[in-house]
């Protein structure tokens, strides 16, 4: 689409484009006057704005809008607190048919349905190769992710940190799978089975601990809120072990790799990392997430420029390198 970013609205100017109606929040100002908060995606960044003298029961009845709709928008580019803010002049339907969902619901840069197919070739070639007379662990991810297949290829692997997008917690497996593997051939230590396993099963948890909308979004469940993924994980494996011939030696590991991949308890894990395998696959982990912030935030970036603040989680600004100078 060519409409410009909420990104590149300058202050003090509008911005008129469609936009993926995401919230709707109703409040009150001091004045006793209503106000809504509206969440809208451009198709790279979401932001919040502000419709006033309203309510959401008015602007659905007056002009059809709600929740996941595509709406066109005219706003007024503020300033409020050194950051842009966004006042709603109007809001309708957009009826424009050659913009769709697809124009704003972000998703991985690699085909899901090709990541699934590489991660089971991966655990396949391990499934070929059992040696000590026990079912390769790998057989028993295979199962998991098969069974599992709809939600492993559609659940957000965060609500706000990395990967917050359909599908991206198979992208965020994926790229770590692959960087275990490639890993193992510079760490003879490490286990190459138990590495990818842990890799494509290290947030297996997230498919209960979050709920993933249609259009990505995702919230606690009750579950998630009172277990957490590393339990939920590390239990499903356990599930899927139970009364087969695995090693239990092998299970052991592969649950301990869940329990403890983020690194230390004061950071959510269970435990801290206590083999080779569980502490590579931490760093992979936080290799990954921070790749992704980077990959993530830096095109609202100009090459030369640095981000005016602190991006999400990392712990400093972003500087975009610009390497035609």
């Amino acid at each position: 689409m060519k409409f410009t970013l909420f990104s590149d609205a300058r202050i003090g100017g509008a911005l008129r484009r469609p936009v993926l109606i995401t919230s709707i929040t109703e409040s009150v100002s001091r004045t006793g006057k209503p106000f809504l908060k509206i969440g809208m995606k451009d198709g790279v960044t979401e932001q919040v704005a502000m419709m006033f003298d309203t309510t959401e029961a008015a602007l659905t009845a007056n002009k059809g809008i709600i929740q996941h709709c595509i709406a066109d928008v005219d706003l007024s580019v503020n300033e409020y607190q050194g950051s842009k803010s966004f006042i709603v002049n109007n809001i309708s339907i957009c009826r424009n048919p050659a913009v769709t969902m697809g124009d704003f619901v972000k998703v991985p840069p690699v085909d899901i349905k090709l990541m699934y197919n590489e991660i089971c070739s991966m655990l396949k070639a391990f499934c070929e190769n059992s040696g000590d007379g026990h079912t390769p662990v790998s057989e028993l991810a295979l199962e998991i992710i098969n069974d599992h297949k709809e939600s492993y290829m559609k659940s957000s692997a965060a609500i706000t940190m990395h990967h917050n997008i359909l599908g991206g917690l198979i992208y965020h497996s994926y790229r770590m799978a692959k960087a275990a593997d490639a890993l193992c051939s510079v760490y003879p230590i490490l286990d190459r089975e138990l590495m990818v396993c842990g890799a494509v099963l290290h947030d297996i948890g997230k498919m209960t601990e979050y709920e993933t909308s249609e259009i990505g979004d995702s919230c606690f469940t009750s579950d998630g809120i009172l277990f957490g993924h590393l339990f939920i994980g590390a239990n499903i494996v356990e599930k899927y072990a139970e009364g087969k011939n695995y090693s239990p030696e092998k299970i052991k590991m592969l649950r301990h790799m869940i329990l403890s991949h983020h690194g230390k308890q004061e950071w959510g894990a269970v435990v801290n990392p206590a083999t080779p395998e569980a502490m590579a696959l931490h760093l992979i982990d936080c290799l990954d997430a921070r790749m992704y912030n980077f990959e993530d935030q830096m095109p609202q970036i100009k090459p030369g420029e640095i981000s005016e603040k602190r991006a999400m989680g990392l712990d400093n600004r972003i500087y975009h390198a610009n390497f035609s100078e």
